[in-house]
Formats: C-alpha cells, sequence, structure tokens
C-alpha cells in the first residue's frame, strides 16, 4: 500500500475516534450540569467532560491538519479551525498548568476554570460556578447572551482568562466539519475503506499448571 494512502487512512483512523471522543463528552454535559445545584459531586465528571471536550477537540485539529491532499485554503477545514481556535488555546494551558501557576503576577481566575450552564427549567436564568478557592482579586466571566436574538449562547460555557468556551456552537462546527471531512477522505484515498465501530478482538488464554 502506498504510503500517501496509508497516511490517508491513518487520518481517518485519528479523526474517526476524536469525534466519537467528542460525542462521547458533549452528550452528557448539559445533563450533569444540570445536577451541579443540588448535588455538587457532580462537578467532577462534569470536568472531566469539558477538558475531555477541549482535548479530543485539540486532537482532531492537529488531525485535520495533516490529512494529504486537504489544503490549508480549503473552505470547509478553515471554517472548522476558525469556529473551534479557542481549543488551542484552552488545551495550551491547563497542558501546561506548572507553568501557569508559577505565573508572576498570577493569573486572576480559578485553575479549572469557571462553569456556567443554563437551567433546566427556566432558560432565562443561567448558573454560574467558581470551581476551586475565592481567592481575592478573582475575576470571572458568565455566560454570553446573544442579545439580538434574545438567547444564551450555549446551555454551557466554561471561561478561563475571560473568555468562554461555549460548547453548543462549537460542538456544531465540529458536526458540520466531520459530515466533510470523514466522506472526502475516503472518497480520496483511492482504496474501498468501511469505516465501522466493530472492532477484531484478540483473545488469549493463560494455561497453569497447578501441579508444577
Amino acid at each position: 500500500m502506498e504510503n500517501l494512502v496509508i497516511r490517508k487512512v491513518k487520518a481517518l483512523d485519528g479523526l474517526h475516534y476524536s469525534f466519537g471522543l467528542i460525542d462521547h463528552y458533549y452528550e452528557e454535559l448539559y445533563p450533569l450540569c444540570s445536577k451541579i445545584n443540588t448535588d455538587n459531586k457532580k462537578v467532577i465528571p462534569t470536568l472531566a467532560r469539558c477538558w475531555g471536550f477541549v482535548d479530543a477537540l485539540h486532537r482532531a485539529r492537529e488531525i485535520s491538519q495533516a490529512i494529504p491532499g486537504l489544503g490549508g485554503k480549503n473552505p470547509h477545514l478553515k471554517s472548522f479551525l476558525k469556529s473551534t481556535v479557542l481549543a488551542k488555546e484552552y488545551r495550551h494551558y491547563i497542558q501546561h498548568l506548572r507553568r501557569e501557576l508559577n505565573k508572576q503576577p498570577t493569573n486572576t481566575f480559578p485553575v479549572w476554570g469557571v462553569l456556567s450552564w443554563i437551567d433546566e427549567y427556566d432558560e432565562t436564568k443561567s448558573h454560574t460556578a467558581w470551581i476551586g478557592a475565592r481567592l481575592p482579586g478573582t475575576t470571572y466571566s458568565g455566560h454570553v447572551f446573544d442579545t439580538v436574538n434574545k438567547k444564551w449562547v450555549s446551555r454551557v460555557s466554561l471561561s478561563i482568562a475571560e473568555k468562554s468556551f461555549n460548547f453548543d456552537p462549537i460542538y456544531e462546527a465540529v458536526q458540520q466539519f466531520e459530515a466533510f471531512v470523514i466522506p472526502w477522505i475516503i472518497e480520496k484515498a483511492g482504496i474501498k475503506i468501511k469505516v465501522t465501530n466493530e472492532l477484531p478482538i484478540i483473545s488469549m488464554k493463560a494455561v497453569i499448571n497447578k501441579d508444577s
């Protein structure tokens, strides 16, 4: 198999599972947030999904820019990268948290960010939770409200450094790019490819001689 074809297949594998991870993190994100008001223990699985989403999206962005034949001028790729650019900044922040914590002066926002979500029963109400200690001088950004369309930009957002990662529109951008790029790679691969979640499983059994 030609090297170019192999690279396309590997890019397809990388994106397929990256998109799957993004779906996984996104699906339960808002339902978990909705329970935080009555159960603060939901904060940990919610944070895991927020930052897992960011990391998986960063992977998808990196892989998408390594697809053979898909140039940087492609309008679908350009739109995807522009709509999801905060993933790069957020992932860089959390990846280099040691350096962030050693900054002088220190960051004024909570280490794990500020989480905001829309009330489950009242769509006009937004809740905001600081993740961590309330130190003097702490600043935060809450939910973003679209005054033109008169609605919140996203059901869930995570804020750091006075910026908001709005999950709903970012997830929509991911879905739009996925709908384009997966068929595109399959068409351009030059070989027949079938995307499937049915993995070949290799099993083995250890034979233990009890008499030895």
